[in-house]
């Protein structure tokens, strides 16, 4: 099969919402076996919440699928992509360093929760030292205006991020709700994901490995843990700011090991650009 290139996707397509590159239609077949294998089963949670609980759970993610119906499927599907890579390659090349692990959440967690894969930092002297992470490849100024009033929100709130449900391979005694964790949002433009789909399905590792969106994402989670430290200072609440703290050190020495990637070509990304922008709007 003869894909279409990331070049050769104009700006016109790449601007139409729905407008899905050949890389990612077949790429998103992959996420789907991906997500389908490693995301977190809220079934095996009934000892934990009750039979009745999880059906809810599992009818609420049904509905908001039926709610958003297939508006919303080429988006959907470049996200899934860029989530599926993000999973494998934060912890397999090491994009977030060499001491990193992966989760994938459940659907649930995904559309309740806002919480796409779950980071574990084995460096950070935290007890449960995960950051959630959000997935993002929109660049619409509504979009990521609410993904960030919700995160300032839940620290006004003082619980930060939540998975209901949450479990880790590494630590199987713990099977429940997982709370008081750095919720933090990383994207980058569809044009970006292309490219990074491109190299997936064509399991060029090397590229993946040495890809400079590493970077990018690093200074994405870095700009936002000391925004939001800053702001649970402000708010004083010194409790939340020690987490961020401690995450923030954690990052600190891998960001130093990746500064010299050329990020250049992301410097018009709107994505990019209206994360930082948020942020800004907060200060």
């Amino acid at each position: 099969m003869k894909f279409e290139s990331p070049e050769h996707a104009t700006e016109r397509s790449l601007q139409n919402p729905e407008y899905l590159h050949p890389l990612i239609a077949e790429a998103a077949t992959k996420a789907r076996e991906v997500k389908k294998e490693e995301a977190i089963d809220p079934t095996v949670f009934e000892s934990v919440y009750g039979h009745d609980a999880v059906a809810r759970d599992l009818e609420y993610v049904r509905s908001m699928k039926a709610k958003f119906g297939s508006e919303d499927e080429a988006h959907k599907k470049y996200a899934d992509v860029f989530e599926a890579v993000f999973y494998e390659n934060a912890e397999m090349s090491n994009w977030l360093g060499e001491n990193t692990h992966t989760i994938m959440t459940s659907e649930f967690d995904d559309i309740k929760n806002g919480m796409d894969v779950l980071v574990r930092l084995n460096d950070s002297p935290r007890a449960f030292p995960y950051v959630g992470m959000g997935i993002d490849v929109t660049f619409g100024r509504n979009s990521v205006e609410k993904k960030m009033t919700r995160v300032f929100g839940e620290i006004e709130k003082g619980k930060l991020g939540t998975v209901r449900y949450f479990m880790d391979p590494g630590y199987a005694q713990f099977k429940e709700e997982l709370s008081s964790m750095p919720h933090i949002i990383v994207g980058v433009e569809r044009r970006h994901v292309i490219e990074l789909a491109g190299q997936w399905i064509r399991g060029e590792k090397k590229k993946l490995g040495e890809n400079p969106i590493q970077l990018v994402v690093l200074e994405q989670i870095m700009a936002q843990l000391k925004a939001f430290r800053d702001y649970a200072e402000g708010l004083k609440k010194h409790d939340l700011a020690e987490i961020y703290d401690a995450d923030i050190s954690v990052f600190a020495s891998v960001l130093r090991e990746k500064r010299g990637m050329d990020i250049s070509d992301y410097k018009d990304d709107h994505v990019i650009a209206e994360l930082m922008r948020a942020l800004e709007a907060r200060k």
